[in-house]
């Protein structure tokens, strides 16, 4: 019959003084720390030396008989619907009965930092745990060892630890701090989740050891241990590897040396590493006696094994005296844990092939369960058998410490784009500028958006803008294509359409209560944001460019002209704004003002700027153009999406650009209406940019920037040609660098270009090697594609995954659409029908049939 012991017995912790923890081992004091560690996949080569570096100074600060103990349990949450969001629209809804009960791993990271006897390593492993043989009134009988009891120990101790946590901080890569008594000892605390094996308390289950395992309620455990450097079968540990999936010729991923023990593993474990920092003179001078001893049974010869065992130990004890490195003991094991024997073979075979990437041969441990276990808990890591630890020099312990940590986004917020980790496909709430701002990783919201061919670069937009709809935004959409046609109609918008039966018209000289100001004198002045719109406009119309003093002559002399205009108009009385009321006025004054300003004809000749204007009149080719207002188009800056689909117009070079300058006068007015100063206004240009970026538009693009930074408004510019926004000084000026917000898809395409690209975005190398991994590493079972963020010079890969419901809305398949019409017709023309119809037409049952 097996033993029964009561938790309270089997609980290895003595007590709590101040910081430390007391464990009933005697001489183990323990502080805990938790840590924050950088995010999977966001180090570079350079922040893995800085880490391994941090660890390697954190052992020489500690000195001897210290015992690190790092633990990250790696546990399954299931994710809950937020409340808010089952409040919202039916697009919404979707989206969070999509991801509902969605499995997880959440990734938790802890430093425990313990002083241990100064003879621990020769102990006996049968006195490891020693405490389990001993009842509680042994604890209540017997004195407190004066090491529990000396407070001047205890007080050293701490500001040891404190100057640890406090070099941890200062790295600005890991985040500490020193875990305080209901973080450790409350019902949802550290130590109800290792008893429990729960993030969450589950009330405390039986612990058995039972056959050959660790059974804990009804999960089962089972230990993988390195204890011996014979495992290791590779011949050098850098401070990082190469992940192969992403590395390639052009791009060389680094991640850390365990990565592979984290997040990639499946199933629920924990990762223990302990290293006991020894007396460096006892430590060397009992190598050198090991040394002795195999040479004294060595036959004298070259390839005898015990003399090539003296010989290593002697250039070991040679490299760490020259290089002034510490000597450290190491152990690290893996407990990995599942329900069923099934799910346990198939965690038995992850966390073995886990390892066997890594190119360690680890054992599967059975007969040091209990010791094992016992010491994995946090304060008793002197639980652990000293004949488990292997010597090894304190560089090379400190680059196999495990350095990857999970997203830090929260997942319990209603706001924020719903994106999922790349990794496990946890959903999450990403705030794509609000948080870069506040943390000033940005300092505009402009967003540049590339993709190579069918990337799903649409796909994004349509769930970004849908995203920022619902939490209050508006948007003004150009497009030459059918993208938005169906997120348009669901949100309520207006979609607007040229075509030669109704062209677009415009009153640009229209005035409205945010183009003026009327001083205290009633003296009316023109908003400098009119003025600046009405200059690019006509320097547009008569083909202004960009020459020099000559640019300035020309916006001179336009400034003066509308200025002059609008004077003499509100002097009249005359409200007949329009652009023939403005071409009459510049024949009577263009000419006088030239001959008085003395501007010679090379610099701005007004017979041919008189020519130019003149096909826009009423009774010319163009005069329907800039006379009259569309009645499609009044009042749409106070609609809260308006989608114009720009057709063949896109390639008139010469009426896009003026169509285009007055959809963008639209995006204007709601940025300068004051009521909607704390939404966020999208300006969203699909393809349709690349004519609207010319020399006679330079300065208003710039000027629009700097606006909309001003008055919260976000130009997106979007593009699957990359090699668009890399063809001129002007696009790079006017779109690329007002954009903060980089935003990449699928770019395997452009890959062994990707360096001149790189140099025009102004990327740094960590963009590069995480843009070119997106899409080459998914999870098995999920259907996602992958988006890289890059804010200024910070960078994070997210998986882009919708329900179907959403896809049903976004999706821009010429052959998939061609579906969804169909069922839009067959559904009373209601989208909210028409995509349940397409999720159940789209569900795995029906799919079968």
């Amino acid at each position: 019959m097996e033993k029964q012991v009561a938790l309270w017995d089997a609980f290895p912790i003595y007590g709590y003084e101040r910081q430390s923890l007391i464990a009933k081992e005697k001489g183990c004091v323990t502080i805990p720390l938790q840590l924050e560690l950088p995010e999977v996949f966001t180090l570079d080569a350079s922040e893995y030396g800085l880490l391994q570096e941090l660890f390697f100074n954190i052992i020489a600060v500690l000195g001897p008989n210290r015992l690190l103990h790092r633990q990250d349990f790696f546990l399954q949450e299931n994710y809950r619907p937020i409340k808010e969001r089952l409040q919202g629209d039916f697009l919404e809804r979707a989206n969070e009965h999509h991801f509902e009960d969605r499995p997880y791993q959440v990734g938790t990271h802890y430093l425990y930092i313990s002083i241990v006897p100064k003879n621990y390593i020769k102990y006996s492993s049968k006195r490891a745990n020693g405490f389990l043989d001993k009842n509680r009134d042994f604890y209540l009988n017997h004195t407190v060892p004066k090491e529990f009891i000396d407070t001047n120990v205890l007080a050293d101790f701490e500001n040891q630890v404190a100057s640890v946590n406090n070099l941890i901080n200062s790295t600005g890569l890991i985040k500490s701090n020193i875990l305080e008594y209901d973080e450790l000892f409350s019902e949802n605390g550290l130590y109800a989740k290792y008893f429990g094996l729960s993030e969450k308390n589950q009330n405390l289950k039986d612990i058995d050891f039972c056959g050959n395992r660790v059974n804990i309620g009804n999960k089962q455990g089972q230990f993988f241990t390195l204890e011996n450097l014979d495992q290791f079968t590779k011949d050098h540990i850098g401070t990082h590897e190469l992940y192969g999936k992403f590395t390639t010729r052009h791009n060389r991923f680094p991640i850390g040396n365990l990565f592979s023990l984290g997040f990639k593993v499946p199933h629920e474990h924990i990762i223990n590493q302990y290293i006991y920092i020894p007396n460096q003179e006892k430590a060397l001078a009992s190598l050198r006696r090991k040394a002795k001893s195999f040479q004294r049974f060595s036959s004298g010869k070259k390839d005898d094994s015990n003399t090539i065992f003296a010989d290593q130990i002697y250039e070991y004890t040679k490299e760490v005296l020259e290089n002034h490195k510490e000597t450290v003991f190491y152990h690290l094991n893996v407990f990995g844990f599942d329900e069923g024997k099934d799910h346990q073979r198939q965690m038995e075979n992850s966390v073995g092939s886990a390892f066997k990437k890594l190119r360690i041969n680890a054992k599967q441990n059975t007969i040091d369960r209990k010791n094992l276990f016992f010491a994995g808990v946090p304060g008793n890591s002197i639980g652990i058998s000293s004949d488990m630890y292997m010597p090894m020099p304190s560089d090379m312990a400190s680059s196999l410490l495990y350095f990857e940590g999970g997203y830090k986004d929260t997942t319990n917020s209603a706001y924020g784009m719903r994106l999922v980790d790349r990794i496990s496909g946890r959903p999450l709430s990403v705030s794509v500028y609000r948080e870069p701002e506040k943390k000033d990783w940005i300092f505009n919201r402009g967003m540049l958006v590339a993709s190579g061919s069918g990337g799903g670069k649409s796909y994004y937009v349509n769930h970004y803008i849908a995203s920022e709809l619902r939490q209050g935004g508006e948007a003004v959409i150009m497009e030459d294509g059918n993208s938005y046609d169906k997120l348009t109609k669901v949100f309520g918008g207006v979609v607007l359409q040229h075509d030669d039966a109704r062209p677009f018209t415009f009153n640009p000289f229209l005035l409205d209560k945010h183009d003026f100001i009327r001083s205290t004198t009633e003296k009316q002045t023109l908003a400098e944001s009119k003025l600046l719109h009405l200059v690019s406009l006509l320097k547009l119309i008569t083909g202004s460019t960009d020459n020099g003093n000559d640019l300035e002559v020309t916006n001179t002399v336009l400034e003066l002209l509308v200025s002059g205009y609008y004077s003499a108009m509100w002097e009249n009385d005359d409200s007949n704004f329009k652009f023939d009321t403005f071409f009459e006025f510049c024949k009577k004054q263009v000419s006088a003002l030239i001959k008085a300003k003395k501007i010679p004809k090379e610099k701005f000749d007004p017979n041919v700027f008189l020519f130019l204007l003149e096909k826009y009149r009423s009774d010319g080719p163009r005069g329907n153009l800039l006379n009259k207002e569309d009645n499609r188009i009044t009042g749409l800056s106070d609609q809260k999406v308006v989608y114009f689909k720009l057709g063949k117009l896109i390639d008139n070079e010469l009426l896009f650009p003026i169509i285009a300058l007055m959809v963008m006068e639209i995006f204007n007015k709601k940025m300068h209406d004051p009521s909607k100063l704390s939404i966020n206004k999208i300006l969203a240009v699909d393809e349709a940019w690349k004519a609207l970026v010319r020399p006679e538009l330079a300065h208003y693009f710039n000027s629009q920037s700097r606006m909309a930074r001003k008055l919260g408004g976000q130009p997106i510019f979007i593009s699957q040609k990359v090699d668009d926004f890399t063809s001129s000084e002007i696009i790079k000026n006017a779109i690329v660098v007002n954009s903060h917000i980089k935003v990449f898809l699928d770019m395997r395409d452009f890959a062994q270009s990707f360096d001149r690209i790189q140099s025009v975005m102004g990327l740094g190398e960590k963009q590069k090697q995480l843009i070119l991994s997106i899409n080459k590493d998914l999870p098995e079972g999920r259907k996602f594609r992958e988006v890289a963020f890059c804010w200024m010079d910070r960078v994070k890969v997210y998986g882009v995954e919708t329900s179907v419901e959403e896809k049903c809305i976004y999706e821009t398949n010429p052959t998939e659409s061609s579906r969804i019409k169909k069922l839009y017709t067959n559904n009373h023309n209601n989208w909210e029908l028409t995509a349940k119809a397409y999720a159940y037409e789209n569900s795995p049952k029906n799919k079968n049939k």
